[in-house]
């Protein structure tokens, strides 16, 4: 029994699902050797995105595989689940509301590297999560745009959720620790304006910044099914909620999140 487990979790099949970010990968989460965990790391560089199907972990199996990839982050203002502190709850609200493209926290000084989301329940239609290439969305600026960024940094904080007073400041491009790859980093729900700048002043670019770093073409939208595990690299893609579930239904998760470092910019 061991030798076949063993045997199952060193396969590991990768599946591109769209032009520019996410892969499905076909692998035992919980039976997850050293060469796997290679296979799965490195996917994960390429892609963003990855999406693991037919898991169905225990809070213990997520934790022990989100701690392969470091330290985890602790939500100070989000309780975990029963004896699991680290293992955040979302339930997000039913009916049709607006979501908020973002990467997690980045309000914080030292915001997550990687989010680790697994189903529990969900609703019988809707709910989808979208994910956004912030590399790309870099890349695809002029090189006259990618000057001006290059020496901006951007206040974001934590005014949606009602904490305003949770802020830091960050390079609006930055430099990915494990890739090397330069990604625009400013999202709609947290960035509030270009450092020294007012919130007038930086408007009309932050907004086209904002909408540009979603632009169709850089995304993957998945529609959840049951026991998925998806996970995304907060450092160099966004995320937005689908919010458009049956009134009643519910759509309950399980966030583990991978502690991050302070985003940097090496330059152009």
């Amino acid at each position: 029994m061991a030798e076949a487990l063993s045997q199952m979790a060193s396969e590991v099949v990768v599946t591109p699902l769209a032009g520019t970010i996410g892969a499905e990968v076909e692998v035992d989460l919980a039976h997850l050797d050293d060469g796997a965990f290679a296979k799965v790391h490195a996917a994960f560089l390429e892609y963003l995105v990855l999406v693991f199907p037919r898991q169905h972990l225990s809070a213990d199996d997520q934790l022990a595989f989100a701690r392969r990839f470091g330290d985890l982050y602790l939500f100070p203002h989000g309780p975990g689940i029963q004896s699991h502190p680290y293992v955040l709850p979302i339930n997000m609200p039913s009916g049709l509301r607006t979501g908020r493209w973002h990467s997690d926290a980045t309000f914080d000084a030292t915001p997550p590297a990687i989010s680790i989301l697994a189903a529990q329940e969900l609703p019988s239609r809707g709910g989808e999560t979208a994910f956004a290439n912030q590399y790309l969305a870099f890349e695809t600026l002029s090189d006259g745009m990618k000057r001006v960024l290059a020496n901006l940094r951007a206040v974001h904080d934590a005014s949606s959720h009602r904490r305003p007073e949770e802020d830091a400041v960050h390079p609006a491009l930055r430099t990915h620790p494990e890739t090397g790859r330069t990604a625009l980093f400013l999202n709609w729900e947290f960035t509030r304006r270009f450092e020294h700048m007012s919130t007038e002043e930086s408007a009309g670019l932050l907004n086209y910044l904002t909408n540009h770093a979603h632009r169709p073409e850089f995304c993957y939208v998945h529609r959840w099914r049951p026991g998925d595990v998806v996970m995304w690299d907060n450092r160099a893609a966004q995320h937005y909620p689908v919010l458009n579930r049956p009134e009643g239904e519910v759509r309950r998760m399980w966030r583990v999140t991978v502690a991050g470092d302070a985003p940097r910019f090496d330059g152009l």
